[in-house]
């Protein structure tokens, strides 16, 4: 064989242990980055890490947490207003239905807390409220009043409204507020505002513009938050009975 021809094939041999080398050398490096990625998956969260996520987690429960308050606030709020508007509504009905049977000439208190009035009744049983004479049949006085002595024994006294018809004591409204207008002047002087709203409420009060009676109502109804939620409907009636 031939100097030159063992030169190529010394050559060719350098080559190839140049190439098993180099691939040895990279799957070795494969091997200790696979390792090194093993390793940080394995060995969890920094503390540092731990941290963060807590901090985001508290952040996203803590507005979650705001979010749901306001939304159960604005709930009962509107819940407040729903059940207070009815049964103001409902008083307001009543009394109006009341005072439009009533005779106007009867009608005492005005203006007031407190009204007395009387009603077109048939007394004699002939049928009509008028008598042989032609004159009206009134029925005994009725009132419409706050039930400061517990008439009807349900241990409720201010913040109801009564309806007195003789032995009979009907309730017409519960949770009104109390008359803060002490010298009846219409204004919210100082000293007042006892449920500190602002405004001067007086819970129930009648007025009268001629021959027509405007009757105001409130009710109030304290929220969870110790506000407390009144509640304020007119309405005006002309009775039909002079």
């Amino acid at each position: 064989m031939s100097e030159h021809t063992l030169t190529r094939l010394s050559r060719n041999a350098s080559i190839k242990d140049m190439i098993s080398l180099s691939a040895t050398s990279v799957s070795h490096a494969q091997n200790l980055r696979t390792k090194k990625l093993r390793f940080h998956s394995d060995r969890g969260m920094t503390l540092l890490e731990v941290m963060i996520a807590i901090t985001i987690l508290t952040i996203v429960m803590g507005t979650l947490f705001s979010l749901s308050i306001g939304i159960g606030d604005a709930a009962q709020v509107q819940e407040t207003r729903i059940i207070t508007t009815d049964d103001t509504r409902r008083a307001i009905q009543d009394i109006v239905r009341e005072l439009r049977q009533a005779s106007l000439g009867s009608l005492t208190g005005i203006p007031g807390a407190t009204l007395t009035y009387r009603v077109a009744t048939d007394v004699d049983g002939n049928g009509v409220a008028v008598n042989s004479s032609g004159g009206l049949e009134l029925s005994t006085v009725r009132t419409i009043q706050r039930d400061t002595a517990d008439l009807n024994g349900d241990g409720v006294t201010t913040s109801q409204i009564l309806l007195r018809n003789g032995a009979n004591n009907i309730v017409l409204a519960n949770g009104v507020p109390n008359n803060e207008d002490a010298n009846n002047n219409g204004v919210l002087d100082a000293g007042e505002d006892a449920n500190r709203n602002g405004r001067l409420d007086r819970g129930i009060w009648f007025t009268r513009t001629g021959s027509a009676v405007t009757v105001t109502l409130q009710s109030q109804q304290r929220l969870r938050r110790g506000t407390l939620f009144v509640t304020t409907l007119s309405e005006t009636v002309v009775p039909r009975n002079p």
